[in-house]
């Protein structure tokens, strides 16, 4: 199980990640890279818009997991976009956070600690189903393993892994939420 954080936590981890931010924006412009200037304040843009709309998919469990994973130690830097109109996923939380979760745990347990790993999630809501494309950079040093665990877990709940390729440097997934109306 995650950590549940505390609403003082959660306060502290913000906080640092803005001062982070403005450390950032500081150190550029004193050394007068206003074009980095701007691509920072531009991607924290971006970041907060992916951050809003995540919200308002109405998924607490999987936008706290999202939005708090690089709150702890981790070797896979984890990055998400949210594409469409945001819609209510509120009956497909619980499955979306354990589906999810269970998959970072996973991939950190089978990616090397001595590269950068990076994964992208792409929640999709332009279409009338719900895509979410997972694409993976870095070193997996258990492919099988992850073979044999996106075979096992291609059908969870409603949630179907439509595609997939899984390969030493890269991983890419497509699944589907089967929406009840």
């Amino acid at each position: 199980m995650e950590k549940r954080w505390t609403i003082v936590e959660a306060l502290r981890h913000s906080r640092h990640d803005w001062l982070n931010k403005i450390q950032l924006i500081k150190g550029n412009l004193s050394l007068k890279r206003i074009d980095r200037v701007n691509e920072i304040i531009q991607q924290i843009i971006i970041e907060a818009e992916n951050e809003a709309k995540l919200t308002n998919l109405q998924t607490e469990r999987f936008a706290e997991l999202l939005m708090t994973y690089h709150w702890q130690a981790r070797h896979i830097q984890l990055e998400y976009e949210v594409l469409g109109e945001p819609r209510s996923l509120h009956a497909y939380d619980h499955m979306l956070a354990t589906w999810c979760q269970r998959f970072l745990h996973m991939l950190e347990e089978c990616s090397s600690p001595h590269v950068e790993n990076y994964v992208t999630i792409t929640i999709d809501l332009t279409e009338n189903d719900v895509l979410l494309f997972f694409d993976y950079r870095g070193m997996l040093h258990e492919v099988e393993m992850v073979k044999q665990w996106v075979e096992k877990y291609s059908q969870y709940d409603a949630f179907t892994i439509c595609e997939h390729a899984i390969h030493e440097h890269e991983l890419t997934i497509c699944a589907m939420i089967h929406l009840v109306e």
